[in-house]
């Protein structure tokens, strides 16, 4: 297979995860909202009554955590594909001039960070904070930040033998990348699949 349909390929994955797990959010809130219109003697109740009162508050150090985890998430899928010229040949880092500097790296992440990073942080307690969520997955949710630091390690080693290729490296990363992505989309997709039992 072409390795710009390769990379297309497993980007598209990527974005079909995400676009699912904002599905499932959706259709889960749905449901809800129907359950409580259908059970509730005050049908007339306002979706901002009903999305207060549903909020769970998930603690700081859980919140802090999904924040970093979908900020980080969002420089390793950048560093992972523009970091690695054979898939994205028109398209990649090295055609940036901040590429030959000392700090070039840390710019790349930082930009990367900077507007979507603001928007993950107002959106990510909220979304969360309609779901009950087990201390054990929350634990789990402790590993995304490691695998995410993996995906970038071997995105910066990928950047750093360039033009020399490694696919070892490129798997893992990406792997490390679709672990961490499932992990943090795991306590949305438990409790869809709890609603749907009710």
């Amino acid at each position: 297979m072409n390795q710009i349909l390769q990379g297309t390929l497993l980007l598209a994955i990527i974005v079909g995860m995400l676009i699912g797990g904002l599905i499932i959010h959706t259709h889960y809130f749905i449901r809800v909202e129907d359950h409580v219109k259908k059970t509730s003697l005050n049908r007339t109740f306002q979706r901002k009554e009903l999305m207060t009162s549903l909020y769970i508050p998930q603690g700081s150090n859980f919140n802090t955590l999904m924040i970093f985890s979908w900020s980080i998430f969002l420089v390793a899928v950048a560093f992972l594909f523009f970091m690695t010229p054979d898939i994205l040949r028109t398209w990649n880092y090295f055609m940036v001039q901040a590429a030959s500097d000392s700090f070039g790296l840390a710019y790349f992440g930082i930009a990367v960070m900077i507007a979507p990073g603001i928007l993950v942080a107002a959106l990510v307690p909220q979304v969360y904070g309609y779901y009950q969520i087990s201390k054990n997955l929350k634990q789990i949710t402790i590993l995304a930040p490691i695998f995410l630091l993996t995906s970038i390690s071997c995105s910066v080693y990928l950047g750093t033998i360039y033009p020399a290729t490694n696919l070892f490296l490129f798997s893992l990363g990406y792997g490390s990348l679709m672990i961490s992505l499932v992990i943090m989309l795991a306590p949305i997709a438990k409790g869809y699949i709890e609603e749907m039992r009710t």
